[in-house]
C-alpha cells in the first residue's frame, strides 16, 4: 500500500475494526479474483463493472459488513512502462460506509 493511501486503510480499521480490515487486505494482497470463504464478493455487470482497460478484471463489490464496502479491480500483469516488469495490482475504487 502506497503511504498516500494510508489514512483510507486507517479509517476502514476504525469503522470495521482489525479483523475485517485485516481479512480484506489478505484477500486482494494474496488472492484477488477467487471467492473469499469470509465475505459475500460480487462481480459487478454492465457499465457498473466495466475493466478499467484491457487486462483489468471486472469489478468486484466485496461486503466488509453489512454497513461496509469496497469496490476493486485487479490485473495479473500490471506494467507501468512497455518494457518494464509484469506485476499484480489491486486498484480500489471505491470504499463506501453506509447502508445500500
Amino acid at each position: 500500500m502506497h503511504r498516500r493511501f494510508a489514512q483510507h486503510y486507517e479509517q476502514l480499521v476504525h469503522r470495521v475494526g482489525l479483523q475485517q480490515a485485516e481479512q480484506f487486505w489478505d484477500h486482494v494482497s494474496q488472492e484477488p479474483g477467487k471467492p473469499s470463504a469470509l465475505a459475500s464478493i460480487t462481480i459487478l455487470k454492465g457499465s457498473a463493472g466495466k475493466p478499467r482497460g484491457s487486462g483489468w478484471s471486472r469489478t468486484h463489490h466485496y461486503e466488509l459488513t453489512s454497513m461496509a464496502r469496497v469496490d476493486y479491480q485487479y490485473h495479473d500483469g500490471y506494467r507501468t512502462a512497455p518494457d518494464g516488469d509484469a506485476h499484480p495490482v489491486v486498484a480500489i475504487l471505491t470504499i463506501s460506509f453506509g447502508s445500500h
